[in-house]
């Protein structure tokens, strides 16, 4: 059994590490090849991913004598700290360190080259020529100078991603084995309602629904414990349910089914939930949009999360005949997006790309034509959005009905409605 295992997912990540442990095991056969092992490992994302538990399970598999160091104590005596354990595990070779959180050592964080960072990189300067290898994490690696960084140091930067939705499931199953689980709860669709979130907020999220279920006075965890749970933690919905005002709730749910409506449009089966409950954010409800697996930034990608944006404006004015004014999260995000691909992708030509030189010399006019072109990228967004929206009109009506007799619909719920209204010849 490998420490590796108590890691759910990450194959990718866990095959460079057992590339590593093979060299730190059987360091001879790469020294008749002339190679080098790698004198230290950076795992890099944000918080709650699970970098100490990778980075520890490659600690246990290496099977050396191991030091520990975590930002336990004030700036000096953290200094002084990481230059004895440096100093100890030269000593103690062949050995490692496990730096955990290096990114949070500094006392100063404004200072270029923080005392603490530089104590690191002069500890792995020191043990060049002994048998030590080097483990750390970081949640940015912009916090971390750049000399720390290069080939010699840390020859090895992984970074982390949250997990896939794939992952997401297995870890679900996970946290729910030890759990009273009710039938009605599926751990598939429980994971598209977090898609995109850390496995620490997904334990959170479980956690959260048994305390609700406990306090229900009931002995199995229900699908709406979990669905409190997660618009709760991950949303920052409020506790109570939905809206008092039936009217305003009417209009929520058609603003959300419209979001939801032109989100599968683009990818059938890409909305994992969708809610009426008011978030600390914004009086709205929210829509989860499901990441696809090619996660990268493209133009059509940023085109398509523009329209999906502008839709739950349009759904209301398409419905009710008045402009929704309640739309102006989404408008900003929806213009920060176009401007993006204005100035920095050059989508309405290189004389608007965005350099420092040339938006100083040409001051406000530059900024102008920025403006113009923002304005008509999102006017036709917009329609684009009417259109998609004309097409399944069908199913926006009866999303937005269910959700005024439900407050939230999960994924399975969703799609039943999209096959029927969107899928089928009658929704046409």
């Amino acid at each position: 059994m490998s420490a590796f295992d108590k890691v759910i997912g990450y194959e990718n990540e866990k095959k460079e590490l057992f590339q590593l442990c093979d060299m730190a095991k059987n360091p001879e056969k790469y020294k008749k090849l002339g190679v080098r092992p790698p004198r230290g490992v950076l795992l890099v994302g944000v918080p709650g991913i699970g970098k100490t538990l990778m980075a520890g399970a490659l600690v246990e598999e290496i099977g050396r004598k191991s030091f520990l160091v975590r930002k336990d104590r004030p700036g000096q005596e953290l200094v002084t700290e990481i230059s004895n354990v440096f100093a100890e595990a030269m000593e103690a070779a062949p050995s490692v360190i496990f730096l955990d959180d290096m990114d949070k050592f500094p006392a100063d964080s404004d200072k270029r080259n923080p005392d603490e960072l530089v104590a690191v990189q002069s500890g792995i300067d020191l043990v060049k020529d002994a048998d030590v290898f080097v483990v750390a994490t970081a949640n940015d690696i912009r916090d971390i100078p750049r000399s720390l960084c290069r080939p010699g140091r840390f020859d090895r930067i992984i970074a982390m991603g949250v997990p896939s939705l794939k992952e997401s499931v297995e870890i679900v199953r996970h946290y729910l084995a030890d759990k009273k689980i009710a039938d009605d709860v599926d751990p598939e669709s429980v994971a598209r309602m977090m898609d995109g979130k850390s496995c620490a907020e997904l334990e959170s999220v479980l956690n959260e629904a048994g305390i609700y279920a406990g306090f229900d006075g009931k002995e199995l965890i229900g699908r709406e414990h979990i669905i409190r749970a997660v618009l709760h933690v991950i949303f920052g919905t409020e506790k109570s349910l939905g809206c008092t005002n039936e009217a305003d709730k009417e209009v929520i749910a058609f603003h959300e089914a419209g979001h939801a409506a032109a989100a599968l449009g683009f990818s059938p089966g890409s909305v994992g939930l969708v809610s009426v409950r008011a978030t600390s954010r914004s009086s709205r409800g929210v829509m989860q949009h499901l990441r696809g697996d090619n996660d990268m930034r493209t133009y059509a990608k940023l085109h398509e999360k523009v329209v999906i944006d502008l839709a739950g404006k349009a759904a209301v004015e398409m419905k009710f005949g008045v402009t929704d004014v309640g739309a102006m999260r989404d408008l900003e995000s929806a213009a920060r997006s176009v401007q993006d691909f204005i100035i920095d992708g050059a989508t309405a030509g290189f004389g608007l790309l965005h350099t420092a030189e040339r938006w100083a010399i040409s001051g406000n006019g530059q900024y102008e034509r920025v403006s113009e072109e923002r304005g008509a990228e999102l006017a036709r967004c917009f329609n684009e959005a009417k259109a998609i929206l004309m097409r399944n009109w069908g199913f926006v009506e009866c999303l937005a009905a269910e959700l005024v007799k439900k407050d939230t619909l999960m994924y399975e719920e969703i799609n039943e409605l999209y096959d029927k209204f969107v899928k089928s010849d009658g929704g046409k």
